[in-house]
């Protein structure tokens, strides 16, 4: 590294990186971000990585992908201040209207798996919480999207452990903007035979 104040450091945060994802006005394409992520990276392999802002389905993934360290976000909670809720593999889905936000709404299997959520309190409430007015819809749709989160962070780990990433993402990913990102950014991995990890390229399917 050629900035000493920087060399110095043991842990780096970087910022910017989401409203890039999410097509922002004058957003960087894909691949630039992708390949500035995997950049940073490999030059600061012996440091800790945090990203500000990713705390979606599809960031999440990315995230460990490229072996970052920690995220941070408070889209959980924006996202069900709009009456939005995250469904795995699939993104954001309006079940709430809520002033002048707008969003695609569930279909039918995507109701159908809002109805079957493991969450303690989704069972109990089951959709009518998920779409109420109020302080109460909005606490249950935050921890709804939070908990999609983490559930989706520990399946990623376990798929990534296990060898079998590559085969449970493409049938768990039905989003085709996430799923050719999450292309993209194994293709980066392999073209360049290098893996976060510390491999000469991407775990294969054991």
């Amino acid at each position: 590294m050629h900035h000493e104040p920087l060399a110095r450091k043991k842990q780096v945060a970087l910022g910017g990186i989401v409203p890039n994802l999410l097509r922002a006005p004058k957003a960087m394409p894909y691949l630039d971000v992708l390949r500035g992520l995997l950049q940073v990276r490999r030059v600061m392999a012996d440091k800790q990585i945090h990203v500000f802002g990713i705390g979606g389905t599809a960031t999440l993934h990315l995230a460990a992908l490229f072996r970052i360290d920690s995220v941070d976000s408070s889209g959980w909670r924006n996202r069900a201040a709009r009456g939005i809720v995250q469904i795995p593999g699939r993104g954001d889905r309006v079940v709430a209207h809520m002033g002048s936000w707008r969003g695609r709404e569930p279909d039918a299997a995507e109701w159908r798996m809002l109805e079957q959520c493991r969450r303690p309190a989704c069972q109990r409430f089951g959709i009518a919480g998920l779409t109420a007015n109020g302080i109460d819809g909005f606490c249950h749709r935050a921890t709804h999207n939070l908990w999609v989160l983490l559930q989706e962070a520990r399946a990623i780990d376990e798929h990534l452990k296990a060898g079998t990433y590559r085969h449970w993402h493409q049938a768990h990913i039905e989003n085709s903007i996430y799923g050719r990102l999450l292309h993209a950014a194994m293709a980066l991995i392999e073209d360049q035979r290098w893996h976060p990890d510390g491999s000469t390229q991407y775990p294969q399917e054991r």
